[in-house]
């Protein structure tokens, strides 16, 4: 593959005449690395200043260690152990230690694999998925032995996921891709937050888990978790059920845990 208009300065040369085309498609001819460059800053110029983004989930400014590291990453496969040890070490060590900080039980097996269960993801929409599906899968093995059913057969029952309509999107993902029926509480205009007293009218053998927020959105509220988690052992005795809670702590996870006051959220309780 050949380069065109590299002499020239980018809006010098023909590729910057050149009027997109709505489908596109891979050029014929390589383009330039700077002018590569040039092309996506441009993509980038009708955006909005991300300086001015104080409302989603991503860090606007950089100290220059940070993105020395994010550089760093960029050459690294964490996929691959054997070749990436130690960096595959640091993800275990990391994970460790947001284990301890939300006070997860330390498993059986810690000592041989050196570390607590989870993984390391690559934002909030990877780990509410997988969160789904550990619940999801936690419960087909209690209904299996419940009903008596064998794999093949509990893989076509029909979960359902109680949730606050304070979820952010990546729920949305969850309940279309893993084929998971949502039941959506509606919480107070006064509150923003998930009322534990209507959690049981949602609530039946078909039920996968209860998601609790540690900050929503919307407003930063807390569902009150501790709350939940008394309710639930209540609705769980009554009904022979195993329902379980998660915490999707994306927003508060890592403030929650340092304001005085608050009432057990994490793994201190039962039910999460």
């Amino acid at each position: 593959m050949t380069t065109t208009s590299s002499a020239m300065p980018y809006y010098a040369s023909h590729i910057a005449r050149q009027e997109r085309a709505v489908d596109m498609e891979i050029p014929e001819v390589g383009i330039d690395a700077r002018h590569c460059v040039r092309m996506v800053e441009d993509y980038h110029l009708l955006d909005f200043s991300e300086r001015l983004n104080t409302s989603s989930y991503v860090n606007v400014v950089f100290e220059p260690e940070e993105e020395r590291v994010a550089l760093m990453g960029l050459k690294v496969n964490l996929a691959d152990q054997t070749v990436y040890p130690e960096s595959f070490r640091m993800h275990n060590d990391t994970l460790n230690m947001i284990a301890k900080l939300w006070h997860c039980p330390v498993p059986d097996d810690f000592d041989s694999y050196g570390c607590y269960a989870g993984a390391g993801t690559v934002g909030s929409t990877e780990a509410c998925l997988l969160a789904g599906l550990a619940l999801k899968f936690r419960w087909r093995k209690w209904y299996a032995q419940k009903k008596g059913m064998k794999e093949h057969e509990v893989r076509g029952v029909y979960p359902n996921l109680v949730i606050s309509t304070m979820f952010q999107a990546a729920w949305e993902k969850l309940f279309k891709y893993m084929d998971i029926e949502p039941r959506f509480i509606s919480p107070s205009y006064k509150t923003f937050v998930l009322d534990p007293n209507k959690i049981g009218d949602y609530i039946d053998d078909q039920t996968i888990g209860v998601v609790c927020i540690m900050g929503n959105h919307y407003g930063g509220q807390y569902d009150p978790v501790w709350d939940i988690s008394k309710k639930l052992e209540t609705i769980n005795k009554e009904k022979g059920l195993e329902v379980g809670i998660h915490v999707d702590a994306a927003s508060g996870g890592f403030i929650a845990p340092f304001q005085e006051g608050l009432p057990p959220w994490d793994f201190r309780l039962p039910n999460v």
